[in-house]
């Protein structure tokens, strides 16, 4: 088998402490501190919705998110934001500046430019998500847009520039949909989209017995799946949701979702957090159709389908069984929904079993992510915060919260709640939505982006001392890709390569490996959902692998 080893950079770090949690003994980890720097680094954008004051606009209540993609292939994560506003505000805002435009934001070694206007990606929307990839791969990242009215599709000409092409893809859907994911559902090479469909604003039940989004009928989740280059250079898909079994019984309120191969099988599987209605989970099936495969919801089954305000949504491995766990963020008085991946198709409710008792009560989640964030081989869980109905942009802002993971020090999937030890309580309250995590200034640890309702953005820089890791970049075709890595001392790694998740949001396109004090790793397998398979061996850490599939021979 060819091996395809580039190295982009390679950042050593220093040395490891601990620190004191609370309510715990003494735990050996890495020192943590997070930083905003956004204004330090030329993150200059304000999210444009009650400028003169709040009204009950419930889509710019919700907006808005956030996506790291290198658009200029230059090595650095630039990052894309999508931005609203109340309509109620809309003849003001035509009046004066202009309406609130998404933004740009090219990165310069670590220092950020905006180059909106320039790339022609300065749309004026009521937006809410964005997803990152390379639909009609050609080596250059696009990106699709959700909005309250109709999807948008930038393809990326090569050239630092976006053309609008949704209409001609048959990805222009209309109405308020919310999360997109990326991923190859039927395993032909191809970049497949699925988009969450939430609120039909235009059709109001009469007599409505329960609050919004409930006073509404809901919008249909989408799959569209890719059928290549057309003549004109665009990406053609086809849209099969009615024929694969999407939402079959009844249309819900779809708010977050992740593509994961839940059941190990080697297809991905499309997870939906449903706001106020069941979650679902559709398993992906080989069927005799025209299409090859189908879709089985499976959420009540596999004990998934609870019927809180989920919204923002994580997959990953957090106690290192091999085996994707889900994370999705509610609101208020519940629980966030935490599910242990046990077997295949089988799910144990561990939102109390962690050591964290009261994991979410009291705060509104949004944008979430599992991620090594101190480099010790376990993923740390993030969680952004903010008051919805949104009545004062002040009262209404909460902490962001972080959970560092035990399981690398011995205490398998356990949890210590250690906000205020890492800077998030210094930072203080803010009205968040989408997040996303990335390392945008290349020093092998993870920042995390945040954007808020009618604020600035944050960007939090992860000022983690020690511990080494490795990233794996790979090609146009790497959407779910599966991450297996072992390291000398026989400690095994399993991470999938997500693109499109937390809230609203596209994340670093890289996958990331904390290593721990390892200083390379002894294997790292890495499988695409169409069975094309990679080994390396014997991999130094600290340094960005890049992996093509162009010429890759398949191997199972």
């Amino acid at each position: 088998m060819k091996r395809y080893l580039f190295i982009l950079a390679s950042v050593l770090l220093t040395a490891c402490g601990g620190y004191i949690a609370p309510g715990m003994q003494t735990v050996d980890v890495v020192p943590l501190t997070f930083t905003d720097v956004a204004q330090e680094v030329g993150l200059d954008f304000q999210h444009g919705a009650f400028r003169w004051g709040v009204s009950g606009d419930p889509v710019a209540m919700m907006g808005g998110g956030l996506c790291w993609l290198d658009y200029d292939n230059d090595g650095w994560l630039d990052l894309y934001v999508v931005n609203s506003y109340a309509t109620a505000e809309a003849g003001q805002l035509q009046n004066g500046d202009g309406l609130p435009t998404n933004a740009m934001f090219r990165n310069v070694g670590g220092t950020f430019e905006d180059v909106s206007q320039a790339t022609g990606t300065d749309l004026a929307v009521r937006g809410n998500g964005c997803v990152a990839a390379d639909f009609d791969q050609d080596g250059n990242t696009d990106i699709y847009v959700t909005t309250s009215r109709v999807n948008l599709l930038l393809m990326n000409k090569g050239d630092g520039t976006f053309a609008e092409v949704a209409a001609v893809a048959g990805v222009d859907a209309y109405g308020w949909q919310t999360a997109a994911n990326v991923g190859d559902i039927n395993a032909d090479g191809l970049p497949d989209l699925f988009v969450a469909g939430y609120v039909n604003l235009n059709r109001p039940f009469e007599t409505p017995d329960m609050g919004f989004p409930n006073t509404h009928e809901g919008l249909p989740d989408l799959l569209y799946l890719n059928q290549g280059v057309g003549a004109d250079g665009i990406p053609m898909f086809i849209e099969v949701s009615a024929d694969v079994g999407l939402e079959a019984d009844a249309l819900e309120y779809g708010l977050g979702a992740a593509l994961t191969d839940i059941d190990a099988d080697g297809d991905l599987d499309i997870f939906v957090a449903n706001d106020t209605n069941p979650n679902r989970l559709y398993r992906n099936d080989a069927a005799d159709n025209a299409l090859g495969f189908t879709l089985t919801e499976i959420g009540a089954d596999a004990n998934i389908a609870d019927t809180n305000s989920g919204m923002g949504v994580s997959a990953g491995d957090f106690d290192n069984n091999q085996q994707p766990d889900l994370f999705i963020t509610n609101m208020g008085a519940q629980l966030h929904s935490l599910y242990q991946n046990t077997a295949a198709d089988a799910f144990a409710n561990a939102a109390t079993t962690v050591g964290i008792p009261d994991l979410g009560v009291g705060w509104t989640g949004w944008g979430t992510t599992w991620a090594d964030f101190d480099n010790d081989t376990d993923l740390d869980l993030i969680v952004i915060n903010g008051g919805i109905p949104v009545t004062d942009i002040v009262s209404d802002k909460m902490l962001a919260q972080y959970y560092e993971n035990q399981t690398a020090q011995g205490q398998v999937g356990q949890f210590v709640e250690a906000s205020a030890a890492i800077g998030l309580e210094a930072l203080g309250p803010v009205l968040g939505r989408g997040s996303a995590v990335a390392d945008f200034d290349n020093d092998g640890d993870l920042d995390v982006a945040i954007a808020s309702i009618a604020g600035p953005l944050t960007l939090l820089r992860n000022e983690s001392a020690g511990n080494n890791w490795l990233q794996v970049a790979g090609d146009s075709n790497s959407a779910g890709a599966v991450v297996k890595a072992t390291l000398a001392d026989g400690t095994q790694l399993y991470r999938e390569m997500y693109v499109g998740s937390s809230y609203l949001a596209s994340e670093d396109p890289r996958c990331h490996l904390g290593l721990g004090t390892a200083t390379n790793v002894a294997e790292i397998q890495i499988t695409l959902p169409d069975g094309r398979s990679q080994t390396l061996t014997n991999v130094a850490a600290n340094q960005v692998i890049s992996i093509s599939w162009n010429s890759a021979a398949a191997s199972n």
